[in-house]
């Protein structure tokens, strides 16, 4: 990278992770109270609400990676027209998308019933659904423009709105729990904050590029700048890729829902929401890289794509390791302080959490690159067989293992399909072996192994109780899995790289 990339993807990942961090404290004593104060009924509700609208959220999958694929090239030759051009035609798409998923989204209404199997009112179950509709919808209607933020490395600035209008929405609905105890207003303050960062946002994107305020008449002669069909080509791709995420990673809620009731995904809610912090940061530094390695590719430097992948891969692959030893040897202290002992689930459901965690974390610089390089159309369709292997797989793992088997599915449909298979197209890019990747891969896997067992191992020998106890296991898992990523990883090429880039940044 040049100093002037290496620079912008500080700063985006610099302000991503410190305002994540910020929502994330702010995030888990809203979500304290909301449970303490509403239940697991109502827990299980908004979590199997979140999980369908962002199924429904399928019509727009794709079109945001695709449009910074095509901006990256438009950018650095500054050319306004061709950008306004491309903004110009996602407009229309983005128009088309709010539609679809609000008619959607409405035509879903008469099945909730089979989908929620709660004690609560229908109607009011039912509006609270709409709220939750309304508050997806509405985050696309300025996306379009707010998009060339992130292709041109200015996500700073949208984590700097996004950072303001969280906060206030968490300290509005922490004050409106405690007064009214209510899910109504509880929802109503999301959509209203929804809102307003969404109108912020559009005044920014049109202050930092001005020439998208111009209404765009795309002439015969203005065609050539955007091909269309090519554009179009993508977009389906990236479609079919976002589309089997989400499955792979959306849908447990709705499975467990239908096969043990909505009380439970309350309960595996919480385990979950704990993971999915972590995750949260983890997607920050890949947004925040991946317009960088976008640039790096426009330059046609293959063998530097490739080594700075490695560096990106053993970068994750510690930052899953650590994370899944902690979590591994903590939730069951922290689960029954947190919200007391009646929400302590079985162990094998974190086994089956982890598998899926670590998986995502391992395959995030895969995800980076595919989007980077516009690998779209190769990986459309692997992915769409790993969706329906996973609900296949859900079903009955679910029914021989319970809820654990729902959530195995997940990784072992990742395994099966596109685990590797994205590995080789991507590695084929590079000119180089797939079996290397896998190698890698495995070696990775196999170091995270041995950190959670000699952590878990340690920790449960440990006396300590309550608070004790998770401050205590905390250091002892941090200790025991530094120590495994130093040994292993120290003497490598990648790990050298990696600590001279953050040695820059601290330096800066």
């Amino acid at each position: 990278m040049t100093e002037g990339r290496s620079a912008k993807s500080v700063r985006n990942v610099a302000t991503g992770v410190t305002n994540k961090l910020l929502m994330m404290i702010l995030a888990f004593a809203t979500r304290t109270l909301f449970i303490r104060l509403l239940g697991a009924e109502y827990t299980g509700i908004s979590s199997l609400y979140t999980n369908i609208l962002s199924v429904l959220s399928l019509a727009e999958m794709g079109m945001g990676n695709a449009l910074m694929f095509y901006l990256y090239g438009a950018l650095k030759e500054k050319d306004e027209k061709k950008i306004a051009d491309l903004i110009y035609e996602f407009k229309r798409i983005y128009t088309a998308v709010i539609i679809i998923v609000f008619s959607v989204g409405l035509l879903l209404i008469p099945f909730l019933k089979f989908i929620v199997h709660s004690p609560l009112d229908s109607g009011e179950l039912i509006g609270y659904y709409i709220l939750y509709l309304i508050n997806s919808v509405a985050t696309y209607f300025v996306v379009y423009r707010t998009t060339v933020l992130t292709a041109d490395q200015k996500i700073y600035i949208s984590n700097g709105v996004q950072t303001i209008a969280t906060v206030v929405m968490y300290i509005l609905q922490i004050i409106y729990l405690f007064i009214f105890r209510s899910f109504w207003g509880y929802l109503l303050i999301q959509v209203l904050c929804t809102i307003g960062s969404n109108v912020v946002l559009n005044a920014i994107a049109l202050k930092q590029y001005p020439f998208l305020k111009k209404r765009r008449n795309v002439s015969q002669a203005d065609k050539h700048l955007v091909n269309r069909q090519e554009l179009f080509k993508n977009i389906k791709a990236t479609f079919f890729y976002k589309m089997s995420g989400t499955i792979l990673d959306q849908t447990d809620s709705i499975i467990i829902s239908i096969m043990f009731g909505t009380v439970v995904v309350g309960y595996y809610s919480n385990y979950f929401m704990l993971i999915s912090y972590i995750v949260a940061i983890a997607g920050i530094i890949a947004n925040g890289l991946v317009a960088s390695f976008g640039n790096l590719n426009t330059e046609g430097d293959m063998k530097q794509s490739y080594e700075m992948f490695r560096v990106a891969l053993t970068a994750f692959s510690i930052f899953g390791i650590i994370c899944t030893t902690c979590y591994a040897c903590l939730v069951q202290d922290f689960v029954p302080v947190w919200v007391g002992k009646q929400y302590v689930m079985p162990y094998g459901w974190i086994i089956a959490i982890l598998a899926v965690f670590y998986l995502r974390m391992a395959t995030n610089t895969m995800w980076m690159y595919c989007s980077a390089m516009g690998i779209f159309q190769e990986i459309q369709y692997i992915n769409l067989a790993a969706a329906g292997l996973n609900i296949v797989l859900s079903v009955f793992l679910g029914k021989i293992m319970g809820v654990a088997g729902v959530i195995a599915a997940t990784a072992i449909s990742r395994i099966i399909t596109t685990f590797w298979y994205e590995g080789k197209v991507v590695f084929d890019k590079f000119g180089q072996l797939v079996w290397i990747y896998i190698y890698l891969q495995i070696k990775n896997i196999m170091v995270c192994v041995i950190s959670v067992a000699a952590a878990y191992f340690i920790c449960s020998k440990m006396p300590f109780q309550g608070v004790a106890s998770i401050a205590s296991k905390l250091l002892v898992t941090i200790l025991v899995s530094g120590i495994v990523v130093i040994c292993v990883y120290s003497r490598t090429p990648e790990f050298k790289t990696m600590k001279k880039k953050i040695i820059a940044v601290i330096r800066r």
